[in-house]
C-alpha cells in the first residue's frame, strides 16, 4: 500500500479513508476465509442478531445501505451454508423474513471474538477515546454530505433492533 502525500487535503483524506478500511478489512478477512464468509455476509449476520424480531430482506437492505437483490443473493449463499432460515409469510408469498440459526449465532460469535474483535483492537490501539469520538463526528459528516447528493439522509434506527447486542462481544 502507498503512502500518498498529495497536496489536495480532500482527496488525500478520501484516499486515506480507503486504505484504512481495505488495510483494516484484511485483518477481517483473514479469519473469515478460514470460515467461508465474507464481511458483507458477517454484517448480515451482526444485524441479524441486533433485531429482536426476524427483519425482512428489505429492511436489512436499508439497514446496511445495499440494494435489495445483493441482499437476497447474499442470504441465499448463507441459506445454503446453514447459517440462515429464510420464512415466507402466510398473508403475502411475496415477504421473506430472515433469522440466524443456531450455526449462523455459533459463527457471528467465533468471528466477534476473532475478526472482528482483531479489527476493534486496531482502532482502539491507535486512537484515544477523545480521538475515537472526534473521527466519529468526523466520519458522520462526510457520510451525511454523500447520502446528500443521493438524495437521502442517515435514519433512526428501526423499532426492535438493539443496538447494545450489534457487534457488541458474546458472552
Amino acid at each position: 500500500m502507498y503512502n500518498y502525500e498529495l497536496t489536495d487535503n480532500a482527496l488525500k483524506a478520501w484516499i486515506r479513508l480507503r486504505q484504512t478500511s481495505e488495510a483494516v478489512e484484511k485483518v477481517l478477512l483473514t479469519d473469515l476465509n478460514k470460515q467461508g464468509f465474507t464481511p458483507a455476509q458477517v454484517d448480515l449476520l451482526a444485524a441479524l442478531d441486533a433485531w429482536e424480531k426476524p427483519p425482512t430482506q428489505g429492511q436489512l437492505a436499508r439497514h446496511l445501505f445495499r440494494e435489495q437483490l445483493s441482499i437476497s443473493v447474499q442470504l441465499t449463499r448463507m441459506w445454503r451454508a446453514g447459517a440462515v432460515r429464510k420464512i415466507r409469510q402466510r398473508d403475502d408469498q411475496r415477504v421473506v423474513k430472515v433469522s440466524m440459526t443456531p450455526k449462523g449465532r455459533d459463527l457471528l460469535a467465533q468471528i466477534k471474538k476473532t475478526g472482528m474483535g482483531q479489527a476493534r483492537e486496531i482502532v482502539a490501539s491507535a486512537l484515544s477515546e477523545q480521538e475515537l469520538a472526534q473521527l466519529d463526528r468526523l466520519a458522520k459528516k462526510v457520510r451525511d454530505r454523500a447520502l446528500e447528493r443521493l438524495g437521502q439522509k442517515a435514519e433512526k434506527l428501526p423499532e426492535g433492533f438493539d443496538v447494545r447486542r450489534f457487534g457488541a462481544d458474546p458472552g
